[in-house]
């Protein structure tokens, strides 16, 4: 293997491919990244078992060959080579010399052999997706992924298509049983997914790399797999192996009492306010009366805070304690200057949207006053 690639492509892609690597892997050729030179095309892959990812960069090459280095000091050398620079590989045995203006590395290689194969998903059940529209419908759902290990199928975004009209709609759902996040995309391609889990993983690593796309991506969906290709980019990532819960159960169709308010100076005055509040569950009490929202936040150590928001609302008085950090996660989701907020009583969860996003949803559960 000997081949000549702009340090900028080449590090662009190193950079993807070793995000998911594990370095503390007990299998030394998990640490390792497998490079293959042919026909001036190098291809990188890497994966931990669960995710894979392949891409390619071309190159000036003059012999083809394959080899696996370890991911992490290889992308450093590279990222710290002089920019616009070329970086020259040459592979002699079972060493990687790398060559960059006047410097000269020499990286232990190990059998490409071991490595193990990367095998593309049967493309039958696929569709299109534009980048933003696949970043969209990741943004407005990630932030109510569960993190807690042992509901591990709330640990990902649940995925499944549904009949909208004469139309196929893609609908994403994540929860963590305290907060709920539900958008759809209507498809122009007939599929059917019956519901798959995409793994939180999964789900940021594509947040990081999508960014370095454009145009399309194709989704492929199998029983236990999904797969993500974009130009010379597909990633491969297992399914989480569980059954989601009956989402449609938790969403109130009751709550009669209707409060809109400007956003950004609600948001603002729940941030201010939970600045006295630094307990590990920030609490924040919400009084709705006569076109008006009082917060409220004490801590355990008697600090205390309280603002007023002007806001359209008529109904009875009303007294409910929220995480304040689930509301401020609203923020980067809510698009409109004003959101709605649909209520019923102290312990039913309300609902939150957004008038400028009829496709979104939001739910938050009170906490026990």
């Amino acid at each position: 293997m000997d081949f000549r690639v702009s340090r900028e492509a080449f590090l662009r892609v190193l950079t993807h491919v070793s995000s998911i690597v594990d370095s503390r892997s007990t299998i030394p050729i998990l640490s390792n990244i497998y490079l293959k030179c042919e026909n001036n095309q190098i291809e990188i892959r890497s994966t931990d078992m669960d995710i894979s990812i392949r891409e390619f960069v071309s190159c000036d090459s003059t012999k083809n060959g394959e080899a696996t280095v370890n991911s992490r000091i290889l992308t450093d050398i590279i990222r710290k080579t002089k920019k616009n620079s070329i970086v020259k590989c040459k592979l002699e045995g079972n060493r990687l010399i790398i060559n960059s203006d006047n410097s000269v590395f020499e990286l232990n290689a190990l059998s490409a052999d071991e490595f193990p194969k990367f095998v593309p998903l049967d493309p039958t059940n696929s569709f299109e997706l534009t980048i933003p529209q696949m970043k969209r419908l990741f943004n407005k759902t990630k932030f109510a992924i569960s993190a807690e290990e042992t509901r591990y199928y709330l640990n990902g975004i649940y995925f499944h298509t549904i009949a909208n009209g004469s139309k196929t709609a893609l609908r994403c759902v994540a929860t963590d049983g305290h907060r709920l996040a539900k958008t759809e995309l209507d498809l122009s391609n007939a599929v059917n997914i019956a519901g798959i889990i995409l793994p939180r993983k999964f789900i940021l690593q594509l947040d990081r790399i999508l960014g370095d796309f454009e145009g399309k991506v194709k989704m492929i969906c199998t029983d236990t797999q999904v797969s993500l290709e974009a130009d010379n980019f597909i990633i491969i990532s297992k399914l989480i192996d569980g059954t989601f819960p009956d989402y449609e159960k938790v969403i109130p169709v009751s709550n009669d009492k209707l409060l809109q308010v400007e956003a950004e100076p609600f948001f603002n005055a729940i941030d201010r306010v939970s600045t006295v509040n630094q307990d590990k569950t920030p609490t924040v009490k919400l009084q709705f009366e006569n076109n008006n929202i009082k917060i409220m936040a004490t801590s355990t150590d008697s600090n205390k805070g309280d603002e007023e928001v002007a806001a359209s609302y008529a109904a009875e008085a009303l007294e409910i304690l929220f995480n304040s950090k689930y509301i401020l996660d609203l923020q980067d989701v809510i698009e409109g200057e004003t959101m709605i907020l649909e209520l019923l009583n102290q312990s039913s969860p309300v609902i939150v949207k957004d008038p400028k996003d009829a496709t979104s949803l939001y739910i938050l559960m009170p906490m026990r006053i």
